[in-house]
């Protein structure tokens, strides 16, 4: 269905913002459509937020493990409780968290965790675009039938516009070597993402090393992990050599300042990332490890992370980090998602500007990065359909609230 949105201040690619119609031809943005004119009397467009890292699911933990590093947070803490969950769990947990997302002008995903099609289903009854990528670890002895099950759920849904498949080998102390060499080489069959987890914390360098001779990135190195399509999360221990590396093989690190910082795991070397030419991303990571899914919330900490740091007040610009948040996803996704020009997907965002978070309006990049409020955020379209207009159009929040409460109920019963 086609759709005009008069009135609008637009964000333009050079971020210079425009007063002009938008024009929605199905799921596509046009240059010009006929069907529904909804004036939106001044408000703000700006294109959907990519969220290049999380596990949705996992706002059933939300809270329960604070004050721990990295370790204990993972072992004592989550694989437990994961041990415990069922497939209707992850439904209602993913669900919570896309809502969540949403309503945080978020638009696409990419998510790691297992009971894949819950996550699938959850994604589709919410509307919400992105990439459901199976969890994939082999300490459990069962690593070659998780690996058969993620490529079975890839080559389901290999046409589905929406919501797609991708490999999400946990982590190299999760994954064996030949483990993770076998999901590498399987990945190739596929133009789909690759994601996991890569020098999270500040143990994890050595940890690998003492045990295989070899640093972490060389190996992967060795067994092609590092491709266009590939989003590394975290790399807080990252050096110049192998973001150089990585930015030769043209991969995407998806950074999550909050969760990093939150566990204890450091500040990624983003500064040096942008300069050697790497492609970043924002992640929130987990409602576990984060307690919030806000990719705007990634925006103002992650630069504030990186200038208190390197005690300078002039790196990451405003451009940077909102590419970060939209445009620079679209690398290593199968969408086309992050700016509003004709032909991109019509996934958008609708801001009001006389919200106190946005006034004065002198310099609305910097409003958007540092202090919008997301209760300014009045609605969310995605492929061309509102999905958030004040209240979600697409489930029943009140319900889904009550069974998430009843899940999470659950689930700590069978502790």
């Amino acid at each position: 269905m086609s759709k005009v949105l008069k009135n609008a201040l637009i964000l333009k690619n050079d971020f210079s913002f425009e007063k002009r119609t938008l024009y929605i031809e199905n799921d596509r943005i046009s240059d010009f459509a006929m069907g529904e004119v909804e004036d939106l009397d001044g408000m703000l467009i700006m294109p959907g937020l990519v969220n290049t890292h999380t596990h949705a699911g996992m706002t059933l933990f939300r809270g329960i493990a604070e004050d721990v590093d990295l370790n204990d947070w993972l072992f004592k803490y989550i694989f437990p409780r994961e041990d415990k969950l069922t497939e209707k769990d992850v439904y209602i947990g993913s669900l919570v968290g896309f809502m969540e997302m949403v309503k945080h002008g978020i638009t696409t995903f990419v998510d790691m965790y297992f009971y894949e099609d819950a996550i699938y289903q959850a994604a589709k009854d919410i509307g919400i675009r992105g990439i459901v990528a199976r969890g994939l670890a082999d300490t459990d002895g069962k690593g070659r039938k998780k690996l058969h099950l993620a490529e079975e759920f890839i080559k389901k849904h290999r046409d589905d516009d929406l919501v797609k498949g991708g490999f999400g080998p946990h982590a190299l102390y999760t994954c064996s070597m030949d483990y993770f060499k076998e999901i590498i080489e399987t990945s190739k069959n596929y133009d789909l993402p690759v994601t996991f987890h890569l020098l999270e914390s500040p143990d994890e360098r050595a940890n690998f090393k003492k045990e295989s001779g070899i640093e972490s990135v060389e190996f992967l190195d060795s067994i092609g992990a590092f491709e266009k399509n590939t989003i590394i999360a975290h790399g807080t221990d990252l050096n110049d050599d192998e973001l150089r590396l990585i930015s030769k093989r043209g991969s995407t690190l998806s950074y999550n300042p909050i969760s990093n910082a939150k566990l204890g795991n450091g500040i990624a070397p983003i500064k040096a990332a942008v300069e050697l030419g790497v492609n970043v991303t924002l992640g929130t990571d987990s409602a576990a490890s984060n307690n919030s899914l806000n990719i705007f919330s990634e925006m103002k900490f992650g630069a504030l992370l990186q200038r208190a740091k390197l005690h300078d007040p002039k790196i990451l610009k405003l451009e940077e980090i909102i590419k970060m948040a939209t445009s620079n996803a679209k690398k290593s996704l199968p969408f086309d998602v992050g700016t509003l020009e004709s032909g991109m997907l019509a996934d958008l965002v609708v801001i009001d500007l006389n919200d106190f978070s946005m006034v004065p309006k002198e310099n609305m990049l910097a409003n958007i990065v540092y202090s919008l409020d997301t209760a300014s955020i009045k609605r969310v379209m995605i492929g061309g359909k509102w999905i958030y207009d004040g209240e979600f159009l697409t489930v029943d929040g009140k319900k889904v609230i009550e069974d998430f409460e009843k899940a999470y109920s659950e689930v700590n019963s069978r502790l």
